[in-house]
């Protein structure tokens, strides 16, 4: 009876340290390796240097890119304005036709706004209006 207890606790303890091991390794998997970590974490940045106060759009580009395609589930399809940016923008959407997808909305820095709105494989364009300074802009 005892030798049968030890067995089923062998048995548990020998699953759990594997599972464990395996953990571990995706875990590693997941953070070190780029191309695991930006599909299941998504994430575009624009860095924007405006030097004149202007009230004309400019286009972001994320990542040296003119468009973002949400093309995968792991999308969260939200505009962050960094903390660390100057100030506030006001951001516009447009879809590849130019029509504007989702209109003007303000982004303070340190806060986001879900663009619950965009569709999963489009392509969508960016457009900023800001005062003059630094913005840190992330399409995650």
């Amino acid at each position: 009876m005892v030798n049968g207890q030890l067995k089923k606790i062998g048995w548990i303890s020998a699953i759990f340290v594997t599972l464990t091991i395996i953990f571990v390794c995706f875990y590693q998997v997941y953070q070190n390796v780029g191309t695991v970590h930006d599909y299941f974490s998504p994430k575009m940045t624009s860095f924007l240097t405006i030097d004149n106060e202007t009230d004309e759009w400019s286009s972001i580009k994320f990542n040296g890119q003119d468009s973002v395609k949400f093309d995968s589930v792991f999308w969260d399809k939200t505009i962050t304005n960094d903390g660390n940016s100057t100030g506030n923008v006001v951001i516009r959407v447009k879809d590849g036709k130019g029509d504007i997808v989702i209109d003007e909305f303000q982004v303070s820095p340190g806060h986001f706004k879900e663009l619950s709105g965009l569709n999963k494989d489009k392509q969508y364009y960016f457009e900023l209006k800001a005062a003059k300074g630094q913005f840190f802009i992330n399409a995650t």
